[in-house]
């Protein structure tokens, strides 16, 4: 009966120094930052139609965050760049500056008819950073018009990345 209870012991101490290795090792991947949930999650931009965005932000350590977007609505649309984008985030603030960029031409003020199915870059104003750091807008968002209509919509989006 002796000998049953010392190959059960044995097994389990088998068993106990294995997961005790896993855990050393899961700890020191941690410790040097592998694991790291900033590592991990990748950079996302979702904007969804009728303006897309067609490619990842670019955070600028300079606090710049600047999205590509097509206009899909149908029509040619106006953004006045002289309006304050909308932000629910404590890396942009509440109210960060807009700037335009459509056919090679930077817009800081006034306002910028970009024509149906053509590319156009927006860029906020936001907080600086540190490069590496982690970047997080829950919702960003700017204001055009559709010259069909000239009704003025909203259009917001999500950006997570990293300060370059």
């Amino acid at each position: 009966m002796i000998k049953k209870g010392q190959a059960a012991m044995e097994f389990l101490m088998t068993y106990g120094w294995a997961i005790l290795v896993v855990l050393a090792a899961i700890a020191a991947l941690a410790y040097f930052g592998v694991l790291s949930p900033q590592n991990l999650l990748p950079e996302r931009t979702t904007f969804t139609a009728p303006l897309p965005s067609v490619d990842t932000a670019l955070v600028s350590a300079d606090g710049t965050v600047e999205v590509a977007f097509r206009n899909n609505v149908g029509v040619p649309i106006s953004i006045d760049a002289n309006q304050t984008g909308t932000a629910d985030s404590d890396d942009c603030g509440t109210t960060p500056a807009i700037t335009v960029v459509y056919d090679g031409t930077t817009y800081t003020n006034g306002t910028t008819t970009i024509s149906n199915g053509e590319g156009f870059l927006l860029s906020w104003t936001c907080t600086a950073g540190t490069a590496g750091a982690k970047f997080k807008a829950d919702s960003i968002g700017f204001e055009y018009t559709n010259s069909e209509t000239s009704q003025t919509r909203k259009h917001s989006g999500t950006v997570d990345g990293k300060y370059q």
